[in-house]
């Protein structure tokens, strides 16, 4: 048993550092960083440095670090009643499932609540198990679904995502995710070739029927790919047609980000299941499993039920409550539709002037940035993507980049909190555009996997 002495505590990052490296089992990057306060779009370290978190603590901080009305949540249901048995329910539980059916798109308005997204994914593939009696579920290549077992096998990534002995479990297809970026197909914009070649390959894989179709219409983890509409109302309707049900993953995209509620709607196609989670409840551990009633009931009648030590916790629910009246209340959701339209005009500006800015795309406040060593090659170039992140992370901006991320570290995200005003978009864009500048002039880039690309 070790005993640690808290009268002389660390005083600067590198300290702190060697005392994480002693007690904490390594996750999966290298943390070069210890923050220690946060209020709106900033964050600050253990030696007062400040920065501009473009990437909202773990995409949660949609109303921002620290806002009052959201710690003021926290603190008054925290002297209430925090946890209760799953045999329990509380008024902040049945209020968080009324208000997401009230903004949820079609008849989604059962929902269950956990802590993460992972738990999420479980909950709803097993769901549409139980629904259909079917035991496959397809997903995406590139597409990121958690890190539990099952979930883990939606995820459509390869490398580090699987090294884990059993991470593949069975009955789990992959089909090819439309990225008009880097299509294999003769027409660049041709989706639906990938729909196409997605569709024999669960004929040639499957028994061709399906529990699910698991899906994320924004795929963040993968450098903010988009499907086109065309493709995922084909989706939706060869669902339909198979009695396979759509689950829509909204744990990245959810809750506002995109400049809507949830990011489907901008497809005019209403799945049978949505998951959310991190800026469902803003920053506490909270996600939601929302379907319709039919379902809901089916799968009670057939004796399904997901439980979880903190399924009804009247704390998290009321976070998560107060964290969508704030939304509401201070228009977030519309000024995530009005900055994001800003921030992309800006990044397309700066992409005209520099080469090795290949693409930019998005959603409201979720904007995807792929480094390239030029636009005419198109090779990913992770060193040019890393010299933008640690120019930016020098001079103050917090960018969502890892070298060794899941389109060869050569994609930023760009996803602030939705409080974002025109005067911090502008001040990180300044800091941005430099660090643009001195990466094309000072990085001289390797040929990057060519399977990142392909």
């Amino acid at each position: 048993m070790t005993t640690g002495n808290h009268s002389e505590l660390p005083q600067t990052v590198q300290e702190w550092l060697e005392l994480d490296k002693k007690y904490r089992i390594k996750g999966r990057y290298d943390i070069s960083q210890v923050l220690v306060r946060g209020e709106g779009v900033r964050v600050w370290d253990v030696e007062g440095k400040a920065y501009i978190d473009f990437e909202s603590g773990q995409v949660c901080a949609s109303t921002g670090h620290c806002h009052p009305a959201y710690t003021k949540a926290i603190v008054n249901q925290a002297g209430k009643l925090v946890q209760t048995g799953s045999g329990y329910t509380s008024p902040s539980r049945i209020l968080l499932a009324q208000k997401l059916a009230d903004i949820m798109p079609g008849n989604l308005s059962r929902s269950y609540f956990a802590c993460t997204g992972s738990e999420a994914t479980e909950a709803a593939i097993r769901m549409a198990k139980v629904y259909t009696g079917r035991t496959e579920i397809v997903a995406l290549t590139r597409g990121y679904h958690g890190m539990t077992h099952a979930s883990l096998s939606a995820t459509g990534l390869g490398g580090k995502f699987k090294s884990v002995p059993g991470s593949g479990l069975p009955g789990f297809t992959h089909i090819p995710t439309p990225y008009s970026y880097r299509s294999p197909y003769k027409d660049d914009q041709d989706d639906m070739a990938a729909f196409r070649q997605g569709i024999e390959t669960i004929r040639w894989t499957t028994t061709g029927k399906p529990a699910a179709i698991i899906l994320e219409v924004v795929m963040s983890v993968a450098g903010m790919i988009i499907p086109s509409k065309q493709y995922v109302q084909a989706i939706r309707e060869w669902c339909t047609q198979t009695g396979a049900l759509m689950i829509i993953d909204k744990a990245q995209s959810g809750v506002g980000r995109t400049g809507k509620w949830f990011a489907i709607e901008h497809f005019d196609v209403i799945p049978d299941i949505i998951t959310t989670s991190k800026s469902l409840g803003g920053g506490i551990p909270l996600c939601g499993v929302t379907t319709t009633p039919e379902i809901a009931d089916r799968v009670a009648e057939l004796g399904y039920h997901q439980s979880s030590s903190h399924t009804d916790d009247p704390f998290l629910a009321a976070v998560g409550l107060a964290n969508i009246e704030i939304l509401e209340r201070e228009k977030l959701v519309q000024n995530a539709e009005v900055m994001g339209r800003y921030l992309k005009d800006e990044f397309e500006k700066i992409q005209a002037k520099h080469d090795i800015l290949g693409d930019v795309r998005g959603l409201g406040l979720m904007i995807g940035l792929e480094i390239v060593q030029s636009k005419s090659s198109k090779y990913p170039s992770p060193q040019h993507a890393s010299a933008i992140s640690e120019y930016c992370r020098a001079n103050g901006l917090l960018l969502g980049h890892r070298p060794t991320g899941a389109v060869s570290g050569n994609c930023i995200r760009i996803l602030p909190p939705l409080t974002l005003t025109y005067e911090e978009a502008e001040e990180a864009l300044s800091i941005f555009r430099d660090a643009v500048a001195y990466s094309e002039s000072t990085v001289e880039a390797e040929f990057a996997d060519g399977t990142a690309w392909m």
